[in-house]
């Protein structure tokens, strides 16, 4: 026997990342059930009725029945994070890079929040995807449900996945090559580096792993590190040096200590530095 479909209000006008995230999570956290999607204002009886979600609108943050706007202090999470917060997802999602930063961009805007997180001009942040994505679920939001499910269902997976790597790279060796502080990472999968390496006190300054297209290793520097791969990029051990000197890749698997040997030829030292 079929059953209604719940009911999701979010407010009318310009749609934003922020309700948008909202149901998307809503969404991919009930796969099963149905959804009704709608663009307006709650009725009261809509705000006291437990069964129906109230997203970004309504002046009332009330979990338990389902209340989640922030609109009345700017000291309250956006919406989709009193979302999260509600279906037990806020601490997976906020290990993603973006999160505080979007909760900031919907409370406080996005110029203020570009100059707070060193973020740089806001029209240059602008991304076209997710102006697509929020002005179509203006135009149309019961014909996003599908999307927007899968959206959120990315969302979560996507922080998942970055934890599980964070996780993987903490647990990595660590050496020091010619006073440079190096990782050591027996995977193929690069994914979350950026992220371990902002998030660390003792941020590592070159990862040696293993190339995810071939069977050698690949050779990452961060930002600032004195090293230069193109330096071996003419030893015929190296398949490939970016000509920005950040990454090589060796030519095919080799012991790790001739790998360590060509990071130290690799190495920036005294005036080469300036």
């Amino acid at each position: 026997m079929a059953t209604n479909p719940e009911l999701i209000i979010t407010h009318p006008g310009s749609a934003h990342f922020d309700e948008v995230a909202a149901v998307s999570l809503i969404l991919a956290s009930f796969p099963q059930r149905d959804f009704r999607m709608e663009r307006r204002e709650p009725t009261t009886e809509e705000l006291d009725d437990p069964a129906v979600w109230v997203v970004d609108t309504g002046e009332r943050l009330e979990p338990l029945r389902r209340n989640f706007d922030h609109h009345q202090s700017r000291e309250t999470p956006a919406a989709f994070v009193l979302v999260a917060r509600f279906l037990g997802l806020e601490q997976t999602l906020t290990v993603q890079p973006w999160w505080d930063f979007k909760d900031s961009v919907d409370r406080f805007g996005p110029v203020r929040s570009a100059t707070a997180f060193q973020a740089g001009d806001d029209l240059v942040n602008r991304n076209p995807v997710e102006d697509w994505l929020t002005q179509h679920f203006a135009e149309d939001p019961q014909a996003c449900v599908p999307l927007l499910r899968s959206f959120g269902a990315f969302l979560i997976g996507d922080a998942r996945r970055l934890q599980r790597q964070l996780e993987y790279w903490r647990s990595c060796r660590r050496l020091r090559i010619g006073g440079v502080e190096a990782l050591i990472g027996e995977t193929r999968e690069s994914a979350g580096l950026e992220v371990f390496q902002r998030r660390e006190a003792h941020p590592p300054e070159i990862v040696i792993s293993r190339d995810s297209r071939n069977e050698g290793w690949r050779l990452f520097r961060f930002e600032g590190a004195p090293v230069d791969f193109t330096r071996i990029a003419h030893d015929p051990r190296i398949a490939f040096a970016h000509k920005s000197g950040f990454l090589a890749k060796t030519a095919c698997d080799l012991p790790l200590e001739e790998v360590i040997a060509l990071v130290e030829q690799a190495l920036v030292q005294g005036s080469d530095q300036a």
